[in-house]
């Protein structure tokens, strides 16, 4: 067994970029902060056009460059994972997650001390001068507790039971591989999909509270529709998920009914109203993802937030 100073040592940390020049410094400052180093970092790049290579390189750590319509979620993922097999653990960053601390890493795979916990994903916070809408968002998705789930907890809390982000995540890669990896089939949400096949496996998700990183979006009504479009897709494409899904259909009016409450209710009808276009939209876009196979592929494109998984 590791020690708590020496699993950073096992680990490598992958970052997916595109013109990221914007997000590298304070994502370079992350990793150089950290007390324990981990033992590779290594930045997959969609052939950018600004200096996320050049900074990266500069920093010490290695790319490999991809064509932009190589790139796919769950595609990608599984490609670094090969590159890095000497590795047992993998931790996943997006561009615009900002791990804060100069102990995140350690914190982040900490819960590895059990052997049953196969993924850990951390909190995510809202960004500085985030909108209302995000804030409510990350307080709702990434509560201050941390919690465990195993496969008998599906039944009770259904689709949360499963969620993470690969946005800020960790793994251990022994696991990953006996499930096969990412499914790569999917527009998005391979970090749930994978996690529902570890649960099935026997192995345990765990949320990492006080590991943080600041990461969050303000969508726009339109953006929500096309993320939403996307979900619906993920759900029909992979039925275990939807199975999931059902079983927790409840959350949705969970989280409507706590935003409508944040927004003021009554005594604020204007920003109840943009909850509820808002909402009207997600639900709108879901309702199409399901039954995407009679859209033609030309207009999929069009309404997906991801429109290059309709080109693959």
């Amino acid at each position: 067994m590791h020690s708590e100073s020496n699993f950073a040592a096992h680990t490598a940390v992958i970052i997916l970029c595109l013109n990221a020049q914007s997000y590298m410094q304070q994502l370079l400052q992350a990793i150089a902060s950290l007390k324990d180093k981990p033992g590779k970092v290594l930045f997959i790049d969609s052939s950018s056009t600004d200096a996320t290579v050049t900074m990266a390189l500069a920093a010490g750590h290695q790319v490999h460059t991809i064509k932009r319509t190589e790139f796919g979620h769950g595609r990608t993922r599984n490609f670094a994972e090969k590159l890095c097999y000497e590795f047992e653990y993998l931790v996943y960053l997006t561009q615009d997650a900002s791990p804060q601390s100069e102990d995140w890493l350690n914190c982040l795979l900490k819960p590895f001390y059990d052997k049953q916990v196969a993924i850990v994903y951390g909190r995510q916070v809202p960004r500085s001068g985030a909108s209302n809408q995000e804030r409510f968002a990350r307080e709702f998705n990434y509560p201050n507790c941390s919690n465990r789930t195993e496969i008998a907890d599906l039944a009770t809390t259904g689709i949360k039971a499963i969620f993470c982000s690969n946005s800020f995540a960790a793994y251990r890669r022994s696991a990953l591989i006996e499930v096969g990896g990412f499914p790569e089939q999917l527009p998005m949400g391979e970090d749930m999909a994978v996690t529902l096949r570890l649960l099935q496996s026997g192995y345990a998700r765990y949320y990492q509270a006080s590991a943080i990183a600041v990461h969050s979006h303000s969508y726009s009504v339109k953006e929500e529709f096309k993320r939403y479009f996307d979900i619906g897709t993920l759900m029909n494409l992979d039925p275990e998920l939807n199975r999931a899904r059902v079983s927790s259909s409840s959350e949705g009016l969970r989280f409507l009914q706590r935003e409508l409450g944040q927004a003021g209710g009554f005594f604020q009808p204007l920003a109840s109203c943009k909850v509820l276009v808002r909402t009207g939209a997600k639900f709108a876009g879901f309702w199409l993802g399901q039954r995407h196979q009679v859209i033609p592929t030309l207009l999929r494109r069009r309404i997906s937030m991801h429109s290059y998984f309709w080109s693959q």
